[in-house]
């Protein structure tokens, strides 16, 4: 059931626990008031009246919260996709672009249907996500909000480009580039196809144990200082501690993966509030759902000391303080869409608190976006998106991977998901 038109001027969710991302206690008993896609009010019955023309929903004894979000997946890649041993082949080799199209939607739809309302798109073809986040947006499909990456880009031979020569990609007018002259190319091209993020390659992959910087530093350099000239902000995929450190140095907004970092690298990433966004779940899968997916032995053996390299790295973050804010890599198989809350669940189980956990899905993922005036935590001013779910998050994180514990899905006010009783 998709949104329905409002008949009230208001909304009213009356009765829950309230965790509002903010950081602070619940509130018990409380009541959000909506008008539009505002919030209006928020604080305990006590203190906020239901006007009379208000549409109310009895949330007792469930917990509400913000919507959630997740910094990193990949819309194009997933279900019937060719499992392939490098990132360089298409994610969805021999599928045409309207099915690719189409998968991606169905992807977002399920990630929204699971209290995902935010996704960051960091990879895909075509800018398949941008015209996915233009017809959110315009209402011609119903979805989570996104903010698209478009193509990534790479180096001549890296990671991303690993196809022979003699085999050519149709994606590659701006995902491959090299020099100065041809990195500011790719950078406006991506600019010109209206992309809200940049996202390249710093370093290689799980498979590529070498400690290689794919851009230079006067190609890094341009990268960042183009896209932030042009009001665009920056990720990258960084695995190993040369690229990762270079890119850090050229200013980057967010670390993804973060697989090997460094006692520099962590010291460089809290003076410039960079912010890491881990994805446990990626090396996670591979090694304790491949099998399952059919990836080779070789390669989830191959995992497993990567997989753990990682999870230190991430622990190291945590106590040092960096800023994180909550990914996946849905999409790249074996992380499925619609199972995004694992990640929460992997957060906990490495080191971080319940709350934590959720403030890196919430008011932190917000503020990595560049949104956190607009989402992210419920108080007054901030656009309605929150969910209600059957129990505590907080006292059991995994309830938020049973989609029959996320009872009510709202984005900016509208009602995308409802099964209160």
């Amino acid at each position: 059931m998709g949104p329905r038109k409002k008949e009230t001027r208001y909304t009213a969710l009356v009765g829950g626990n309230l965790v509002d991302g903010t950081g602070a206690e619940q509130i018990k008993n409380s009541t959000i008031l909506i008008q539009g896609k505002f919030i209006e009010k928020v604080g305990g019955a006590d203190t906020v009246k239901v006007p009379k023309d208000c549409q109310v929903y009895d949330v007792k004894g469930k917990s509400v919260m913000p919507g959630l979000m997740d910094l990193h997946v990949h819309l194009s890649m997933g279900e019937l996709d060719v499992l392939v041993p490098s990132a360089a082949l298409p994610p969805s080799l021999g599928q045409s672009l309207t099915l690719i199209g189409i998968k991606g939607f169905a992807h977002a739809r399920r990630s929204l249907e699971m209290g995902f309302t935010t996704l960051r798109d960091v990879g895909d073809v075509g800018f398949l996500s941008v015209s996915l986040r233009d017809a959110v947006a315009k209402g011609v499909v119903e979805g989570p909000r996104i903010a698209a990456s478009g193509q990534f880009l790479t180096t001549t031979g890296g990671h991303a480009d690993a196809l022979p020569c003699w085999v050519k990609r149709t994606d590659d007018e701006s995902n491959v580039a090299d020099g100065r002259e041809g990195v500011l190319r790719a950078v406006r091209q991506q600019i010109k196809m209206k992309t809200d993020w940049i996202k390249f390659f710093a370093t290689g992959g799980i498979m590529d144990p070498w400690d290689v910087q794919e851009f230079n530093d006067e190609e890094l350099e341009t990268i960042v200082n183009e896209a932030h000239d042009k009001g665009k902000r920056v990720c990258a995929h960084c695995m190993h501690p040369k690229g990762t450190l270079a890119a850090v140095k050229a200013g980057i907004d967010t670390v993804e993966h973060g697989s090997n970092l460094t006692e520099e690298i962590i010291d460089l990433m809290l003076q410039k509030g960079t912010f890491l966004v881990p994805t446990l779940y990626a090396p996670y899968a591979n090694v304790h759902l491949g099998p399952e997916y059919g990836l080779p032995k070789i390669y989830t053996d191959a995992c497993r000391p990567v997989f753990e390299n990682h999870v230190k790295s991430f622990q190291r973050a945590l106590e040092a303080g960096v800023k994180m804010a909550l990914g996946t890599d849905c999409g790249y198989t074996p992380c499925v869409h619609g199972t995004n809350a694992f990640e929460l669940e992997l957060l906990v189980k490495f080191g971080m608190s319940p709350r934590n956990a959720l403030l890196c899905a919430t008011r932190n993922a917000a503020e990595a976006l560049g949104m956190g005036d607009k989402l992210g935590t419920l108080e007054k001013g901030k656009w309605a998106d929150l969910i209600v779910i059957g129990g505590d998050p907080l006292g059991d994180i995994t309830i938020l991977q049973r989609k029959e514990n996320v009872v009510l899905v709202m984005k900016e006010g509208l009602v995308y998901r409802n099964s209160l009783r």
